[in-house]
Parts: C-alpha cells; sequence; structure tokens
C-alpha cells in the first residue's frame, strides 16, 4: 500500500513536457521585458542627460573660461594690446566645453597681422590660445604712400616710419606686381602703393620681391639697398655691391643661407655678382646684369651679361 502511493506521489510531482515549455516561455518574457524596460529607461536617462549638457551644463558658469592664456601676442605694442582684447572678448562667449572657433576667427579677421589661432581647453575652467602673427618682411611705396608688407606677402598696413628698419621692394619699372583684388579685375599695371589693401596679398613681381626680402635673415637686413625684378627673377642688391640673384622666390630661406655662407668666407670678394637659382650650386661672377622687365612688356636689354 505504502509502494503505490509513493509512486503516484511521484507522478504527480513529474512535469509534462507541454509544462515545462510554457514555464520557460513565461521566464524568456519576463527577462525580455526587463530588458525593454531597462533600455527605455536607459534611452530616457541618455536623452534627458544630452538635453541638460546641450542647453545647460556646456554653457553654464561652473565651465565659463575663467582661467585665459594668450600666447604669440606682444602686448607691448598698440597692436599686439588689441589683439589680445579681441582674443578674450571672443572666448568670453565660449566654455570650456562649448569651444566656438568661429567667433575668434570672426573676432581677429581685421588684423591682418594675425595668420590664425588655435584653442585649447582644460576642464573646467582654463584655455589657452596661441596666435600665428605675420612678421614684418619690407616695404612697399614710400613717403606717406609706404605699406608695411609681411615675410608671406601679406600687406599689413601703414609703414608707420619703419622705412629705415626694412628692405624695400622696388616700384620702379622693373617692379611690377598687383593685389589679389587687381589680378581679378584682370589688370596687368603696378599699382600705387596707396592701393594696396591691408589684409591682401600681394602678386606678381612685387610678391616674388616681398617673399625674398620677407626672408632675408635679422643680421642682412639693414644692408639690403635694393630689391628689382628681371628676367631672370629676383635681385637683391647690399651695400657693399653685391648682387644677389635669387631667381623664383622659392627655398628663399636656404639661398640667404648659401649667401650668408659666401660672404663669411675672407676671402670672398664682395663685389661679386652671385646666382643663387641653384642653391646648392652658387654661381659666382665679378659682372652682373642689369637686364629689368619693363611695365610695358616690351624685350628687356641686358647691359652687362654675367659669365662663368
Amino acid at each position: 500500500m505504502s509502494a503505490s502511493a509513493s509512486s503516484r506521489g511521484r507522478a504527480a510531482t513529474r512535469r509534462s513536457p507541454v509544462s515545462r515549455t510554457s514555464e520557460l516561455a513565461r521566464k524568456r518574457e519576463r527577462r525580455s521585458f526587463r530588458f525593454r524596460l531597462f533600455a527605455f529607461v536607459g534611452l530616457i536617462l541618455v536623452l534627458v542627460l544630452g538635453a541638460a549638457y546641450m542647453f545647460w551644463l556646456r554653457d553654464s558658469s561652473f565651465v565659463a573660461i575663467n582661467k585665459l592664456k594668450v600666447v604669440g601676442v606682444d602686448t607691448k605694442s598698440k597692436e599686439g594690446q588689441q589683439i589680445d582684447q579681441a582674443v578674450r572678448t571672443a572666448m568670453g562667449e565660449m566654455t570650456t566645453l562649448h569651444v566656438q572657433p568661429e567667433i575668434l576667427d570672426q573676432e581677429l579677421a581685421r588684423f591682418p597681422r594675425v595668420a590664425g589661432a588655435e584653442i585649447k581647453t582644460t576642464f573646467p575652467d582654463s584655455a589657452s590660445v596661441t596666435v600665428q602673427v605675420r612678421e614684418n618682411g619690407s616695404i612697399y611705396g614710400d613717403g606717406s604712400n609706404a605699406m608695411l608688407i609681411a615675410t608671406d606677402g601679406t600687406v599689413l598696413g601703414p609703414a608707420d616710419g619703419q622705412e629705415g628698419s626694412l628692405p624695400q621692394i622696388n616700384l620702379g619699372e622693373s617692379s611690377s606686381g598687383t593685389t589679389q583684388a587687381d589680378a581679378k579685375d584682370g589688370k596687368g599695371s603696378p599699382p600705387a602703393s596707396s592701393e594696396a589693401v591691408a589684409g591682401q596679398k600681394l602678386t606678381g613681381r612685387a610678391l616674388n620681391q616681398a617673399l625674398v626680402l620677407g626672408a632675408t635673415p635679422e643680421q642682412f637686413r639693414q644692408y639690403v639697398t635694393d630689391s628689382r625684378s628681371t628676367a631672370e627673377g629676383v635681385e637683391v642688391e647690399l651695400d657693399d655691391g653685391l648682387t644677389l640673384l635669387f631667381g623664383e622666390p622659392t627655398h628663399a630661406d636656404e639661398k640667404w643661407r648659401t649667401a650668408a655662407a659666401l660672404i663669411a668666407d675672407p676671402s670672398f670678394d664682395t663685389s661679386s655678382y652671385v646666382d643663387l637659382s641653384v642653391p646648392r650650386r652658387p654661381a659666382v661672377s665679378a659682372g652682373a646684369t642689369t637686364e629689368s622687365v619693363p611695365e610695358d612688356g616690351s624685350e628687356a636689354v641686358s647691359t652687362d651679361p654675367v659669365s662663368g
């Protein structure tokens, strides 16, 4: 009797396959529901946090730029002070989590001296701005029309008495540069220096001279007495009679280094004519060419050709 009862008890507790399948399905449904619930709650949290970041945190006073360092600007000059102030004004509209370089670019666009600027931020309230400035290279024009030209040929503005410390771009018949605006209009005649617009670049032969003169080492600038455009390219004359032919303005730095090495040689005749067109193989001769490129485009005449 007891054995029969035990058998019936085991049979009662044994589940059928259908029952087990149904139970597994219910478990899977509960897990799926929990997953969907967690995913929905997570999405809501992400949206809430994203909205909080976009509309509050990134522009909040908590991440306002309170420590600003401006690098590359000489605040001893009036222009430098204005650039520094422009940077601080633009950065005052940003935070470390909401950097807007276009605001800085717009603020600095009125300064031809500025070639660019880079912003770096440190959470929560520090930032630094590195300003790339154009260096003085040469003078274009003379008298009240003299314009200060950067080493890359950009017109910086009036010379303001710096004519004596920088080499001069020759505006005579051998110089026929135009500004970018003139080039767009198809004008080929050289403009007066008063027509050079601050912020624009010289073009043509004036630009070639500006690039060569802009690469002049500091120790040689005061000795440059003339520059001109010839049929062979840019020529530069020093006060001791040395004439340097640079040809095209490319690799002007290397050409000046070659010239410096020649001048440093005690046996070098400084009244020579040096062709630096190929800087690694300078050609030195006793004579100098005076062939220039006239404005009217007529054939130039060489009065003393280079020999050797």
